[in-house]
């Protein structure tokens, strides 16, 4: 089998369970929508702008933690075990103390919600909602340490089984906070947010379960070694991981901003392009699940160089065909939302004004898939070569100087204001340098590590 063939199946193999993984607790935060929007239109509007908030801070937390990704795979691959359960360790130290720091942001955007949106109902559900989401920050960052750990050693099917259970488990909680069962009090919108910091707990727990069980040694102290965790460990993680958070970041704010800026145009407008951003956060999925298999590969890849020239080499040839691959199933994804956009739309809601504002930013949904794949296909293979404050740059100056400068201006300022569709536009421009910027650091980068490998 060529290396073309059987690199293409492990990426592909190892991108299944994380993109199942990644579909459920994307699916979390579709239920959330989902349900809130069959209680009111109000209610739906309120969950849409507090998941646009803490969307992107998860995020973010989920970008520091993904640093221990190609970390692990290349010590794995030089066969360094004993250092892994350190690794571990430290990654969540720095997952609970970004989590503490986080949640503490999440909670005073939620307390602060009432001064950019008029309407005191939204207002009030957006905010305990919120409230509610901060307190499982610090969870999230043991949860994703653990499970960052896994999907490094080819243990990603661990992780989606528990997903799944925790996706299945968060409709019916939901359901019993939201119309109060069982003498709770009925909370609306807000029990979807209680529901899914629960569910959050019960996975982080079944997670802890299953690493003690399957990928650490016996007896080992997994949470003193995390609070005896060295400083310059947590600082040589935090400094890999916080570009990719903030990478990350850059790029998923950008709706969160675009957002509270539409919420001046009505709760209607609002859930809309929520439709729209949940539809574009789903199938955003794929490539980043692939991505994330790509930083495994490629740090495997790097983590063989002791044999010789050959891991650089493959390492390069398995950027490549991934954002190859990437490209392809982004061309997939948007076939799909632009034959099914009437029918999606109206999954997410009963009002008609939605499901029309929702069908028609569908569509640049569709073309936003095609350069945010290639884009995040290569910033996947740069953070195994630990190149991540200069994919930092570039996506700051594409996505908030390109893609929100021109989305603003054609949004409100040209001579006919486009609306949500303006600053639709102006992220697929913004992505489309991001692409080109990300593959021209990539060719870079890879080049000049084969060169090294070569004078050795």
């Amino acid at each position: 089998m060529s290396f073309a063939s059987s690199e293409v199946r492990a990426i592909l193999k190892l991108t299944a369970p994380i993109l199942a993984t990644q579909l459920a607790q994307v699916g979390m935060g579709t239920i959330d929508t989902l349900m809130s929007g069959y209680v009111s239109t109000r209610d739906l509007a309120a969950v849409a702008i507090g998941s646009a908030v803490w969307t992107p801070v998860w995020l973010f937390l989920a970008g520091i933690l993904v640093a221990l990704s190609p970390a692990v795979a290349k010590a794995n691959a030089a066969n360094d075990a004993a250092n892994l359960p350190k690794l571990l360790s430290t990654a969540i130290a720095l997952g609970v103390t970004s989590g503490l720091i986080l949640g503490a942001l999440v909670a005073y955007i939620g307390w602060s919600i009432p001064v950019f949106v008029d309407d005191a109902h939204t207002a009030q559900v957006a905010s305990q909602y919120l409230y509610a989401i901060a307190i499982g920050m610090p969870i999230s960052g043991v949860f994703l340490a653990l499970r960052f750990y896994a999907e490094a050693l080819n243990a990603a099917s661990h992780v989606t089984r528990i997903m799944l259970i925790g996706l299945a488990l968060n409709i019916p909680i939901n359901y019993v906070l939201i119309y109060g069962l069982f003498g709770l009090p009925e909370l609306g919108g807000v029990g979807c947010g209680v529901g899914s910091a629960t569910v959050l707990l019960i996975m982080s727990i079944a997670m802890l379960s299953n690493t003690r069980k399957h990928r650490l040694q016996k007896n080992y102290a997994l949470f003193a070694n995390a609070l005896r965790s060295r400083f310059s460990d947590l600082l040589a993680l935090a400094k890999v991981g916080l570009p990719i958070g903030i990478a990350i970041f850059f790029e998923v704010s950008l709706f969160t901003a675009i957002a509270l800026f539409l919420a001046d145009l009505g709760p209607v407008v609002v859930a809309g392009h929520q439709v729209a951003l949940n539809v574009a956060s789903v199938t955003f999925m794929l490539p980043l699940s692939l991505g994330m298999a790509m930083t495994v590969r490629v740090g495997h890849h790097l983590g063989s160089t002791a044999e010789g020239q050959t891991g650089t080499q493959d390492a390069k040839r398995s950027s490549w065909l991934g954002v190859k691959l990437n490209l392809g199933l982004a061309l997939l994804n948007a076939v799909l939302i632009t034959l099914f956009a009437g029918f999606i739309a109206n999954l997410y809601s009963p009002d008609p004004a939605v499901v029309a504002i929702g069908t028609s930013l569908l569509f640049f949904a569709a073309l936003f898939q095609i350069s945010d794949a290639i884009q995040i296909a290569a910033a996947g293979a740069l953070r195994a070569y630990e190149d991540t404050f200069a994919v930092m740059l570039i996506t700051f100056v594409a996505y908030w100087l390109i893609g929100f400068g021109s989305g603003w201006y054609l949004a409100y300022e040209a001579s006919e204001p486009m609306g949500a569709a303006g600053f639709w536009i102006g992220l697929i421009i913004g992505l489309t340098f991001a692409a080109v910027a990300l593959v021209a650091r990539l060719m870079s980068i890879s080049n000049r590590a084969e060169t090294i490998i070569e004078k050795m």
